[in-house]
């Protein structure tokens, strides 16, 4: 089987590419307050398709490294428009949480470091943000795997843990793909590894743009735009029929 990505797959890509561009047009219509979900689901559509773009620049320039990078960030974004959707105000505390929590452990390394200025703005910032919090509620990093879960949205989570551990961070694993061991097929193996990862990241990105851009969509109201990605999915479902794993 080749790993080239087909005519087909590339088509998709592409015809997601120009939904997102319609859409962030729509959504730049749109004005309103940083308390509204509807408008954190722009914020955070913002970057998917920011994200979306940077990775078709590198992965069309033959940098996998720095695309898989940004794929992941792009997995993150469309996991939270998810949640944003299915949670709505909830999504919004956990934001201002994990942010509360960001400001936390900036103020111990200002604190180690002596700077007492920085330390005395940060804390005016986590009372600014503990202020808003529910009762009850704490300072807390998000989990990617409880987002998703409550956005609906696991595959989003799976290809984001595969991403961290195999190349978006350096760990073992990642750097030891590239190593060649003394086999004879190992060369070739890793040769069909990259043509399969080039393939498949690819849909991916593509994946991840389109689910998002189907939940933004549904958040601002625009049935066009829902319909166009739903029209999309079905196209996807087909695709991904003929991938490796999937009909065997």
């Amino acid at each position: 089987m080749s790993m080239a990505p087909t005519q087909d797959e590339l088509a998709i890509f592409n015809d997601i590419t120009r939904l997102g561009e319609s859409l962030w047009a729509e959504s730049l219509k749109i004005s309103g307050l940083n308390t509204d979900p509807k408008m954190f689901s722009i914020m955070l559509y913002k970057r998917l398709w920011s994200n979306h773009r940077g990775f078709a620049l590198l992965w069309n320039n033959s940098l996998p490294l720095e695309a898989d990078i940004v794929l992941r960030a792009g997995i993150e974004a469309a996991i939270c428009i998810a949640a944003c959707f299915k949670l709505g105000d909830g999504f919004l505390t956990l934001m201002r949480q994990d942010a509360a929590h960001t400001v936390m452990g900036q103020i111990k390394v200002h604190r180690a470091n002596d700077e007492t200025d920085l330390v005395r703005d940060g804390e005016a910032t986590l009372r600014d943000l503990t202020a808003k919090l529910p009762e009850g509620t704490r300072p807390v990093r998000l989990n990617w795997q409880s987002l998703a879960r409550d956005g609906g949205a696991p595959q989003l989570y799976d290809w984001h843990r595969m991403l961290s551990g195999v190349s978006s961070h350096v760990t073992g694993l990642s750097v030891l793909r590239g190593v060649v061991s003394d086999g004879s097929n190992s060369t070739e193996l890793q040769s069909e590894l990259r043509g399969l990862t080039h393939k498949m990241h690819l849909m991916m990105m593509a994946g991840a743009t389109l689910q998002g851009s189907m939940i933004h969509a549904g958040m601002i109201d625009n049935l066009a735009h829902v319909e166009a990605a739903l029209a999309l999915t079905k196209r996807m479902d087909s695709l991904s029929m003929l991938w490796p794993g999937v009909a065997e």
